[in-house]
């Protein structure tokens, strides 16, 4: 059974999800350059991070 999250934090973790998959589709699609794919493996990062957190914070990320 699935967890119930705040709506808010719920929301907000979804969102990330769907943008770090379409970044993620990207960067495997390739035929950029240099400087737009940087750009976009500094942002999968980022969100990466941002998920982490959600996740930490409601309980539902990784166990250490």
């Amino acid at each position: 059974m699935a967890i119930p999250l705040p709506l808010f934090d719920r929301s907000e973790l979804d969102k990330i999800r769907k943008e770090r998959r379409e970044l993620q589709r990207k960067l495997e699609r390739g035929g950029v350059d240099a400087r737009t794919r940087i750009h976009r493996e500094d942002q999968l990062r980022r969100l990466t991070a941002q998920q982490i957190e959600i996740e930490l914070r409601l309980g539902t990320g990784p166990k250490r």
